[in-house]
């Protein structure tokens, strides 16, 4: 079943902001009442979006996946994703390992996180296809049938002029795939989403449609992702929605553009999102994680900027809050990336009391890749504590699964 959450201002493809919340606080919102409840539809909320007061985290850092870990060092290489199991355990999809695939977790707490299978991989180097060198899970859900699940994941090329690098340059695009057996296997259903901008004879760095983060809403399976086009000179994050009753499949995709739904997904061209995280730097945005937040009762994103890592609210997934720098990075970003240097990646906002990673709640664990900035790709996987402050708690924001 698909996560159904009907908003006027969504349905209807406008961009308006939520109206101004009450001056007073809250940072409560109900836990599910069913430990064991799996991913259900969603009531639509009702009321005002909140404005986020606060976001802190506590306790320090705690390490999840150690660093150097064998056939765990790029683990992980993506925002995560996961769903509740009916035994209330919960199964954790992680790009990264040492394959440039997708890797399977089951776990009772995101803390015991066990032996992983690798699930789906890249369809194989050398060749054209969009993901030849990199298939890494962005998020999974279930299909329309309420029995499928479906992945959207981020794919790399690498060949460029007949040679295939290991890491960069490479050419970036969105793909969709179907599993039904709960997520154990994959068939590859195609490319969604793609860049304006074709994959070019030479490039250097990456460019494309990339890092993907999907949530339902309204009847739509909206994706933001990051999007480089460096041949128009565009670059920015871009928002693709497909209806949830077409499970997303190629060729139903549109980007937004103008204000409107109105481009291919795969090679429209795309409006970026109004979103700067450092004025000194404000090219410098990647890697967003978007989940709807029931203490806010607003979509709320994490992301990594030049600062380190930022949190913004948004009522319609266009337009969206000021940023909140809520994890300051160890040295500048936009020079860390480049460089090798320390680093804090691919945020994931996981509240253990919500039954999927598209539903977050006043509390939980932001979990990233902890880089030591010692000139390799090898990182750990750890987590800290949070917490959010809201400007208000509605009474419409507290609901079942």
């Amino acid at each position: 079943m698909m996560l159904l959450i009907m908003l006027a201002l969504l349905t209807a493809c406008s961009s308006g902001g939520g109206a101004a919340a009450p001056a007073m606080t809250s940072s409560a919102a109900s836990p599910s009442p069913n430990p064991n409840a799996t991913f259900t539809p969603l009531p639509a909320p009702q009321g005002a979006a909140f404005q986020l007061a606060s976001f802190t985290l506590s306790g320090g850092p705690q390490a999840i996946i150690p660093p150097g870990m064998p056939g765990l060092q790029y683990t992980p290489d993506e925002h995560m994703t996961f769903l509740r199991q009916p035994d209330g355990t919960f199964r954790l999809w992680v790009a990264g390992g040492g394959t440039y695939g997708t890797y399977l977790f089951t776990t009772p707490d995101f803390v015991t996180l066990g032996t992983p299978t690798m699930v789906f991989g890249p369809s194989g180097t050398g060749t054209t296809a969009f993901d030849a060198d990199y298939a890494g899970a962005g998020s999974v859900f279930p299909a329309s049938d309420g029995t499928a699940l479906l992945m959207i994941y981020h794919a790399e090329n690498h060949l460029f002029n007949g040679v295939d690098s290991p890491g960069t340059p490479f050419y970036a695009g969105i793909g969709l795939a179907r599993s039904s057996d709960n997520g154990m296997t994959w068939q590859r259903e195609g490319e969604i989403i793609s860049g304006h901008d074709p994959q070019q004879p030479t490039q250097t760095g990456g460019a494309g449609a990339l890092t993907p983060s999907a949530i339902e809403v309204g009847g739509f399976i909206y994706v933001v992702f990051r999007e480089i086009d460096q041949q128009s000179g565009v670059s920015g994050y871009a928002v693709a929605r497909a209806p949830i009753a077409s499970d997303g499949a190629p060729g139903t995709w549109e980007k937004y553009d103008n204000g409107a739904f109105s481009t291919p997904g795969l090679g429209g061209s795309f409006t970026p999102l109004n979103i700067t995280l450092d004025p000194a730097v404000p090219g410098d945005q990647r890697q967003p994680d978007i989940s709807f937040n029931t203490s806010l009762n607003a979509f709320l994103m994490t992301t990594v900027g030049n600062g380190g890592i930022y949190a913004l609210t948004s009522s319609d997934l266009i337009t969206w809050s000021a940023s909140t720098l809520v994890f300051p990075a160890p040295t500048p970003d936009a020079a860390a990336g480049t460089s090798g240097g320390p680093r804090n990646w691919y945020p994931t906002l996981i509240s253990p009391s919500e039954p999927a990673d598209q539903l977050t709640a006043a509390t939980g664990y932001l979990y990233y890749a902890n880089f030591p900035g010692n000139g390799t790709a090898d990182h750990s996987l750890d987590r800290q504590a949070y917490t959010i402050t809201a400007s208000a708690m509605a009474a419409s924001s507290r609901r079942r699964h």
